[in-house]
């Protein structure tokens, strides 16, 4: 083998390498700018309720109050799906649900 064959696949190489680094950090870029979440920090609440709904709901209420107090007062969304979790032994309330809730929000 001469020494002209043996660089021309690492040459090849070198730039698929860039290539795909190059493309890899576009799409990063691209959905950097288009989450939602970058508008505002994740906000997390967390609450406990006799049924879901409620445990849902004052989940949320605890992520939008959280989110009030650092100034985030426009409209929330709801990132990914609320976090339920069932338990039959509760202390005070025996069968209860606990639910975590994770919102982006306006300022």
């Amino acid at each position: 083998m001469t020494k002209q064959s043996l660089s021309a696949p690492a040459r090849r190489s070198r730039r698929t390498g860039f290539g795909l680094a190059m493309a890899a950090s576009a799409a990063a870029l691209v959905m950097f700018a288009a989450s939602p979440a970058l508008a505002s920090p994740l906000f997390v609440g967390g609450s406990r309720g006799i049924t879901p709904e409620t445990a849902i709901q004052g989940a949320f209420d605890d992520a939008q109050i959280t989110a009030q107090s650092m100034g985030y007062f426009g409209a929330c969304t709801v990132v990914g799906e609320p976090q339920i979790f069932e338990t039959f032994t509760d202390p005070y309330f025996g069968h209860v649900f606990f639910a975590e809730v994770s919102l982006t929000c306006e300022r």
